[in-house]
């Protein structure tokens, strides 16, 4: 019994951890990067790292690009802005239909991780 206390305490201290996330970078640490000499890959994968979503205009896509940001970049943080846009209008309504309707009988009530980072809740 007391192996059982221990290890839901330890269950519980582990629960209760918080973990730091990542800042999410701006437009001039995206500059910097593409200056520094970043693959347009590299740059992608620390925006994912990151989960950085930008609101950018089409001023602000064009000064990037201006400063030397590659174009795969540009066109990554537009799909990313996009489908951050898409998810929020997605899950900004919680529907509830009564008990049963989910799992297997509706929809999942855990919304999906946003669809650039990949991955999903599982249901």
């Amino acid at each position: 019994m007391r192996t059982l206390g221990f290890w839901l305490v330890l269950l519980f201290a582990a629960g209760c951890a918080s973990f730091d996330r990542p800042k999410p970078l701006t437009g001039a640490d995206v500059v910097s990067l593409a200056k520094s000499g970043k693959t347009p890959t590299e740059i992608i994968e620390e925006l994912k790292r990151t989960d950085t979503v930008l609101p950018l205009q089409a001023s602000d896509i064009v000064a990037l690009h201006d400063s030397g940001v590659p174009n795969e970049v540009l066109d990554y943080l537009q799909r990313a802005q996009i489908d951050e846009i898409r998810w929020r209008d997605r899950y900004s309504q919680s529907y509830f239909y009564g008990p049963g309707y989910y799992r297997g009988f509706g929809p999942c009530p855990f919304p999906p991780l946003r669809p650039y980072r990949g991955g999903a809740w599982g249901c």
